[in-house]
């Protein structure tokens, strides 16, 4: 399984805790040039499982310390548009939660077409689900 692409799916899904299961091993299995993405998104996932459980004050300590991560690296990594899930956790993350919008990852086309036939794959596998 790709477990970048999971990921990706699962957050999109508001899947934050399963989210940051399938990122923390592409931590452990990345360079340590893409160590610092992987936690970024990793405790970004982490702020918004705290949100979902009703911990706006987790939600905020764990988004404090993603966004230094998030912030170092490109603006654009693995096809993910990282620049906008920073401008969408900040928005949600001032306002404590909604009206603001849920943040979502947002993917280049080759990404996207990735994530889609991953989701494709999952659809049509007995095992899933």
């Amino acid at each position: 399984m790709d477990h970048y692409l999971e990921g990706i799916r699962l957050f999109n899904e508001g899947e934050y805790w399963h989210a940051h299961e399938q990122w923390e091993i592409c931590w452990l299995n990345a360079p340590q040039s893409e160590a610092m993405f992987y936690k970024g998104i990793i405790q970004a996932a982490a702020a918004l499982e705290k949100w979902k459980r009703g911990q706006p004050r987790g939600m905020r300590l764990n988004y404090a310390k993603s966004r230094p991560k998030l912030v170092a690296v490109s603006p654009t990594m693995h096809g993910m548009d990282v620049a906008a899930l920073i401008a969408a956790m900040d928005r949600f993350v001032l306002s404590g939660g909604p009206p603001a919008p849920v943040p979502r990852i947002t993917l280049d086309p080759p990404t996207a077409a990735a994530l889609d036939a991953h989701i494709r794959s999952l659809e049509t596998d007995p095992h899933h689900g």
